[in-house]
């Protein structure tokens, strides 16, 4: 009977950290607070940069008329 008790406090030691964030959590997202979208989290590749589809499309642009900003006062400012 201890070790079941015992087994029992371990998994709920073990749980509460985790439905205290997932009650944190839902509470924040109904009062507004807590705002997470999916454009937070854009996907990368290595040797690739952003795996978007406004960079994508940036991407096939620049494949068929490649062209660089000149170094003049007409180029890129920054």
């Amino acid at each position: 009977m201890s070790t079941a008790l015992t087994f029992l406090i371990v998994i709920f030691v073990l749980l509460t950290p985790f439905g205290l964030v997932a009650a944190l959590a839902a509470g924040s997202h109904r009062a507004g607070h807590l705002r997470l979208h999916r454009d937070q989290f854009r996907v990368a590749a290595p040797l690739v940069g952003p795996l978007d589809r406004r960079d994508r499309e940036a991407r096939e642009r620049f494949a068929r008329r490649p062209s660089w900003p000149g170094s003049g006062p007409r180029g890129e400012r920054r």
